[in-house]
């Protein structure tokens, strides 16, 4: 490939705010340098070029930063490519304008139908302040990749790639569920705080366990329970000055939900009961599914330590 070869294709032109999630520097055919870039958002994955003689590049990007980029796509003898003529960092304002969970980046999540539920939930939600409180905890280079990439559990439930992300989604559906069925007056702005509460139940898992579901040092020291709230600080303080009751009952459910009430705490609401009980429903019907994987889905099957049992029942 030549790049003085390459031609604009009028009115083709290419913009965006991505994540930086990959870089090569390569030589075309007349050996001028360029760099081959990897750019990703929660919709797109494209490649695209920069001739590194031609253009000024921010230095020392590095990997998942984000960039601001714009482009012409050309097309050239062989093939057709995305050129750039502009790439910097965006300002703070810029990222801020930004959708919800805009930068997630799509390369990186093994279930992408299930990263396209979680934009579309997360975007639905009435209270602004609630999808910023989700972008501050989850738009961050420390654990975005984690949360989409991890498996929920080393051994059992959601225990494949992306299983994080699935188990979280079905808690926060299933609060709602609950809600619906028990508390259809509800108002809606309790019921948002809920299904947040139900998607970030898990969250102290992005310190716990690495992109393969690995147990971090933080694992051997701390439960992941413990570490919610240091997950979340960032957007919980947040919310301390937008919100502050939605903040204190994110607390509140995430602190008296666990078994035990470990913190203490008991219960002082039904949505923490919620949290709890979606979160061992998603837990025990995925478990369920491995155990009867295998076999004729009747009588009893073991996962582990844990027998399931389904009836053989005729419809008459």
């Amino acid at each position: 490939m030549k790049l003085n070869d390459l031609r604009p294709i009028q009115k083709k032109t290419f913009t965006g705010t991505y994540r930086l999630t990959g870089r090569v520097t390569c030589f075309d055919d007349d050996g001028f340098p360029y760099s081959k870039l990897r750019l990703s958002s929660c919709t797109d994955d494209v490649v695209v070029l920069a001739a590194i003689n031609a253009m000024a590049i921010p230095e020392r990007l590095s990997h998942m930063e984000l960039v601001v980029v714009k482009g012409h796509v050309c097309i050239g003898v062989e093939e057709s490519a995305i050129l750039l003529t502009d790439i910097r960092r965006p300002l703070r304002t810029e990222v801020a304008r930004l959708p919800a969970l805009q930068t997630l980046p799509r390369t990186f999540c093994p279930q992408p139908e299930h990263l396209d539920q979680l934009i579309e939930s997360v975007r639905a939600l009435e209270s602004e302040h609630l999808q910023v409180f989700i972008k501050r905890v989850l738009e961050r280079r420390d654990r975005l990749e984690i949360f989409l990439k991890a498996p929920a559990s080393k051994c059992y439930h959601h225990n494949d790639p992306g299983g994080l992300l699935v188990h979280s989604l079905e808690v926060a559906k299933g609060v709602l569920n609950m809600i619906r069925i028990n508390e259809p007056d509800m108002p809606r702005a309790l019921q948002e705080v809920g299904f947040v509460a139900g998607l970030l139940h898990d969250i102290g898992k992005t310190f716990t366990c690495d992109v393969k579901g690995r147990p971090t040092a933080a694992a051997r020291l701390c439960a992941h329970d413990d570490l919610t709230l240091e997950v979340c600080a960032f957007g919980l303080a947040y919310l301390d000055k937008v919100d502050p009751q939605a903040a204190i009952t994110l607390r509140h459910i995430w602190t008296s939900a666990s078994p035990g009430a470990r913190y203490g705490m008991p219960a002082a609401m039904t949505l923490a009961r919620y949290v709890r009980d979606a979160d061992g429903q998603s837990a025990m019907a995925d478990n369920q599914r491995k155990a009867f994987k295998r076999r004729e889905p009747q009588g009893f099957a073991r996962l582990g330590r844990n027998a399931y049992w389904l009836p053989s029942l005729e419809a008459r």
